[in-house]
């Protein structure tokens, strides 16, 4: 698809987003094997080998791919301004997008699923002052239900009470956040993000203690190292347990095939899959997908569902490149309202960067000027 298909399909239909971790990269880092090793682990029997091979696997998890939220707000480092500045322009075109066009048979508003458990987008809504609703409701101690997805935002004018819809974002964390604690049966908002703060600790004191560490020279975990990681276990000590009491206080799914095991807080996750479903099978939607790999099954079983259930339903993938293209046909169904951007010879990587400028922000771009859609 080119682009003046895509902004006719974006001024036309409710706007959906699935965005994964390799849209924050390279800040924070993607989940490589982790998820196959979590799960050849846990089907170990327990021991306390087993333990400080969770722990490390874990340990190395959190410090790669979550750890890094703490510097989000303030960091200096040239890859997280350069992630920050791509997810602002993301959101600030997704804004003038919804301000612009032209049907009134569509609502102002984005829904933005995403896997992702950390605060770029959150952060960039702020900043922008773009209202979004994060399923939390009150002020001093903010609490999370799946139903606050339901308001919406209107604006009434001081004098003949005129109200018009303002442009809403929907954010759906599909695996939790960061800023998410378990208290009381409730899921609270944490302002002072404690829990990630507390495992960052212990991940420094269980960094200072004997970890098995097993990587490749490209960073990489694999799957047929278990045998070799149970084969030079250190003995447990009691910094493993303390560090993977804190990590397990962490609202979010685990990179595992069996993520819902926590009875108390699955309601709100299988909830949020269910809204998933819902916003794609109403009709003329559209679902962009990008730094996702669909290797989620819960995520992409549904996905295949709707897309064969709803034929308005339009699924639009940008691949990073083309083997990232392949990948994903080998775990999504192809489909005629399934549809792929990507370069054959790589010499555009998709990107948030590259997204931005070759379609989103150029887009916003275009309806600010007033320049229609070519013919």
């Amino acid at each position: 698809m080119d682009y003046e298909q895509i902004r006719k399909v974006i001024e036309s239909c409710h706007l959906n987003f699935l965005i994964g971790s390799g849209a924050s990269k390279p800040h924070l880092g993607t989940l490589g094997t982790i998820e196959q090793l979590l799960t050849e682990l846990a089907q170990k029997p327990q021991s306390d080998e087993k333990i400080v091979v969770d722990a490390s696997i874990k340990r190395h998890y959190f410090d790669v791919s979550i750890k890094g939220n703490l510097d989000i707000e303030k960091g200096t480092d040239s890859k997280l301004i350069a992630a920050k500045e791509e997810y602002r322009k993301f959101f600030e075109s997704l804004h003038i997008i919804l301000n612009k066009r032209k049907s009134n048979l569509i609502s102002k508003q984005v829904n933005v699923f995403t896997t992702n458990m950390d605060l770029f987008m959150e952060y960039a809504m702020e900043e922008m002052e773009f209202s979004f609703n994060d399923g939390f409701a009150g002020r001093l101690k903010p609490v999370f239900g799946t139903e606050n997805f339901n308001n919406t935002i209107k604006k009434t004018s001081s004098h003949y009470e005129y109200q018009s819809d303002v442009p809403l974002c929907n954010l759906y964390k599909l695996h939790g956040s960061v800023n998410w604690r378990y208290e009381d049966s409730k899921i609270l908002f944490d302002h002072g993000l404690s829990i990630l703060k507390e495992v960052t600790a212990k991940m420094g004191d269980i960094k200072a203690y004997n970890t098995i560490e097993y990587i490749d020279k490209k960073g990489k975990w694999h799957t047929n190292t278990m045998p070799k990681l149970f084969s030079s276990v250190p003995t447990k000590s009691a910094v493993h347990d303390d560090f993977l009491e804190s990590y397990n206080k962490l609202i979010m799914i685990n990179p595992t095939k069996e993520k819902f095991e926590t009875t108390t807080r699955d309601l709100t996750f299988y909830e949020l899959l269910r809204m998933y479903s819902n916003q794609l099978e109403k009709e003329n939607s559209v679902l962009f997908v990008f730094g996702f790999s669909f290797a989620d099954e819960h995520i992409r079983e549904i996905t295949k569902r709707v897309a064969s259930s709803n034929p308005t339903l339009l699924i639009i993938i940008f691949a990073f490149d083309n083997a990232s293209k392949i990948a994903i046909e080998k775990e999504i169904s192809l489909r005629s309202n399934i549809k792929f951007i990507f370069d054959e010879k790589d010499a555009i990587n998709y990107s948030l960067a590259t997204i931005n400028e070759n379609y989103f922000a150029k887009l916003a771009e275009d309806l600010e000027k007033g320049i229609k859609p070519a013919i």
